[in-house]
C-alpha cells in the first residue's frame, strides 16, 4: 500500500511544481497540499475504507479547483492549466471510479460523478457512467427514468433518452413511469419535426407505446395520465380522440366521470357527454358541461365522495371561468343536488351550513326542512343538533324537545358537547331555569359531567340566590366533581361582602367528598382559614385531614404542611 501511495504523490510532483513556478500558491501552501493528499491517499487505499474517506478527498480537491480558479482570475494568469487542472481533474476521475466500485449500491454517487464530469467537461464519460449504474441498479424502473431524465433534459438528447426507456420497459413491461415518460418523448419529438413525413412517422410511434401501454398497465389512472399529455401537446387528434375513446368506453367506473368533467373545466371536450347537458342553464359552456357530467354520474353512482367531488370541484374553478356571483350559485346548486339526493357527507353539511348562514338568503322554515331531511340520514350528527338549538333558542319548550331526541341519538361524548353548546348559548334566564329542571331530571351519566358549567351559567344569568340553591341540589346527587365545589367557593370568595359561614359550608362538602384521596383540598381548607377564617380552626382541620386521608397520602400531606410554614 505504501508503494502506491509514494507512487501517486511522485505522479503530482510537476503540478506541485507548476503551482510554485505560476505562484498560484505559497511553499508553505503547496507543502499543506502535499501533506493533505498523502493522508487522503492512505486512508482510499488501507484495507478498512469509509465512505467518508472519499467524500473528503473529493470535496478537497474540488475546493482546491474553485480556489485556483479564483486566484488566477486575481493574478490574470492563465499558464500551466493543463499541468495543473487538468492533472487534478484526472485524479479525481479516477477517485470517483473507485469510489463507485467500492460503493455500487449507492445511488446517489453516480450522479454526482456525472455532475462531476459535467462540470469539468467530460460529458463524452456520461452516458457510460448511467450504463455503468444501469448494470448493477437496472433492476429499479426508477433508474432507468433517470438515465433518460438525464439525457433529455441535461444532454438535450432524446434519442439516447428514448433508447434508455426502451431498454427500460423490455425489463419492466409494467411501469408505468416509463411508458408515461416514454409517450412524452415521443411526442415531443412530433413536436420538434420540420416536415409533416417526419411528424406522421413520430406520431405513430407514440400511438404503438400507449396502446402498448394499455395492454401492461390496465387501470384507469395511466389511461388518465397519457390523456393528460396528449392533450398538453395537442399536436395529433386521432391520439387524442383514441384515448379519449378509450375513457369513454370505461364510464362504467366512477373515476372516468370526475376525470370527463375537470377536463370539460379545462375546455377539453367530450361530445358524448352532450345528450346530458341541460339547455336552459346559463353558464358558460365549460361549466355547463361540468355540471352535466357530474349530475350524470351521480344519478348513475349514487355516491358520497363522488358528490363530494362534485362541490369541490365548483368552489376549486379557475378565476375568470364566471363571475362571482355566478360561481356562488353553481356551489349552492351543487351542494343542494347532493342534499336533494341524500348524498352529502357529515363534512360536507358543515360546509353548506356555514355557506347558508353567510348567504343569510334563507328562511327559518326552508332552513328548518333542510336540517330535518338531513338528520333522516344523519341523526348522530352533532352538528345538525347544535344548528336546531340555535335555530330555536327563543322557543324553551322546542330546545328541550330537541335535547330530549337528541339524547336518544348522540353518543355520550356528543351529548355532552351538545349540553354545552345548549349552556353557552342560553340568553334567556327562563330557557336557563327549564334546562336547569331537565338536567334535574336526567339520569345520562355523562350528562351529569356538567354540573360546574351549569353552577356557573346560573350564577351568571339568574344570582347568587339561585346558584345555592343549584348548589345545594347538585352536591346531594352524585356524582360531585371536586370542580363544583371550587366553583362555588370561587363564586361566594367574589362577593362585594363575603360570608365566611357559606364558604366554610362549601370546604366542609368539598372535603366530604373529596377528602380521603385528594390532599390539595385539605391544603386549600386550611389556607382560607388561615388567610380568610379562623386561624384557631387550622389544627383541628389538621388532625381531621390525617385522620380522613388514606395512609399512602398522609405522609405527602405532612410534607406539603412543613413546606408551606417554611415559605
Amino acid at each position: 500500500m505504501a508503494e502506491q501511495v509514494n507512487q501517486r504523490i511522485e505522479d503530482m510532483i510537476n503540478e506541485l511544481e507548476q503551482m510554485r513556478r505560476t505562484n498560484l500558491f505559497e511553499d508553505e501552501e503547496i507543502k499543506e497540499i502535499s501533506r493533505k493528499r498523502k493522508e487522503f491517499e492512505y486512508r482510499i487505499q488501507r484495507r478498512i475504507k469509509e465512505k467518508d474517506d472519499f467524500v473528503q478527498y473529493i470535496a478537497f480537491e474540488l475546493t482546491l479547483l474553485e480556489d485556483i480558479s479564483l486566484r488566477r482570475k486575481q493574478a490574470k494568469m492563465m499558464e500551466k492549466k493543463k499541468d495543473i487542472e487538468y492533472a487534478i481533474t484526472k485524479r479525481l476521475n479516477k477517485v470517483f471510479k473507485q469510489f463507485i466500485y467500492r460503493y455500487q449500491n449507492d445511488v446517489a454517487i453516480y450522479f454526482e460523478y456525472i455532475k462531476f464530469c459535467q462540470s469539468v467537461g467530460f460529458d463524452y464519460a456520461v452516458s457510460a457512467i448511467l450504463g455503468q449504474m444501469l448494470q448493477v441498479h437496472g433492476d429499479k424502473p426508477k433508474m432507468w427514468q433517470m438515465a433518460s431524465k438525464w439525457e433529455s433534459k441535461e444532454q438535450n438528447n432524446l434519442e439516447n433518452a428514448r433508447a434508455f426507456l426502451l431498454k427500460g420497459i423490455h425489463r419492466h413491461p409494467e411501469s408505468d413511469i416509463l411508458y408515461l415518460d416514454l409517450f412524452d418523448i415521443e411526442l415531443m419529438i412530433a413536436f420538434k419535426a420540420e416536415t409533416e413525413e417526419e411528424k406522421e412517422k413520430y406520431i405513430k410511434r407514440a400511438d404503438v407505446v400507449w396502446r402498448n401501454g394499455m395492454k401492461n398497465i390496465p387501470e384507469e389512472a395511466f389511461l388518465f395520465k397519457l390523456c393528460d399529455l396528449a392533450l398538453n401537446y395537442g399536436i395529433d387528434d386521432t391520439i387524442t380522440n383514441s384515448i379519449k375513446k378509450e375513457i369513454w368506453d370505461r364510464r362504467t367506473e366512477k373515476s372516468v366521470w370526475s376525470y370527463i368533467a375537470m377536463k370539460e373545466l379545462e375546455g377539453y371536450h367530450w361530445l358524448e357527454i352532450e345528450e346530458y347537458v341541460d339547455a336552459e342553464l346559463r353558464y358558460p359552456k365549460e361549466i355547463n358541461n361540468y355540471i352535466a357530467v357530474y349530475e350524470e354520474a351521480l344519478r348513475q353512482f349514487p355516491d358520497e365522495k363522488l358528490c363530494t367531488k362534485y362541490i369541490y370541484g365548483t368552489i376549486s374553478m379557475r378565476d375568470g371561468l364566471c363571475t362571482e356571483l355566478q360561481k356562488i350559485n353553481i356551489v349552492k346548486r351543487a351542494w343542494y343536488y347532493g342534499h336533494d339526493n341524500g348524498l352529502l357527507s357529515k363534512e360536507m353539511y358543515t360546509f353548506g351550513v356555514k355557506m347558508l348562514k353567510m348567504e343569510n338568503e334563507i328562511s327559518k322554515d326552508e332552513y328548518t326542512e333542510i336540517l330535518d331531511e338531513a338528520m333522516v340520514k344523519n341523526s348522530k350528527y352533532r352538528l345538525l343538533w347544535e344548528e336546531k338549538i340555535l335555530l330555536n333558542k327563543s322557543d324553551e319548550n322546542k330546545v328541550l324537545s330537541i335535547l330530549k331526541d337528541a339524547s336518544k341519538q348522540l353518543k355520550s361524548e356528543d351529548l355532552i358537547e351538545l349540553w354545552n353548546f345548549l349552556f353557552d348559548n342560553v340568553e334567556s334566564s327562563v330557557l336557563l331555569k327549564n334546562c336547569y329542571d331537565k338536567f334535574q331530571a336526567c339520569d345520562h351519566a355523562a350528562v351529569m359531567s356538567l354540573k360546574p358549567k351549569l353552577l356557573q351559567k346560573i350564577y351568571e344569568q339568574n344570582g347568587l340566590k339561585a346558584a345555592r340553591n343549584a348548589y345545594e341540589d347538585f352536591i346531594r346527587t352524585p356524582p360531585t366533581q371536586a370542580e363544583i365545589h371550587k366553583i362555588m367557593i370561587e363564586i361566594e370568595m367574589h362577593q362585594e361582602k363575603p360570608l365566611h359561614k357559606y364558604i366554610r359550608k362549601c370546604y366542609e362538602a368539598l372535603v366530604h367528598h373529596h377528602g380521603r384521596d385528594n390532599i390539595e383540598v385539605w391544603i386549600d381548607y386550611i389556607n382560607f382559614e388561615q388567610q380568610n377564617g379562623a386561624a384557631q380552626a387550622v389544627p383541628a382541620i389538621h388532625r381531621r385531614a390525617i385522620g380522613m386521608l388514606d395512609k399512602n397520602l398522609v405522609d405527602g400531606f405532612i410534607k406539603a404542611q412543613a413546606l408551606a410554614k417554611l415559605k
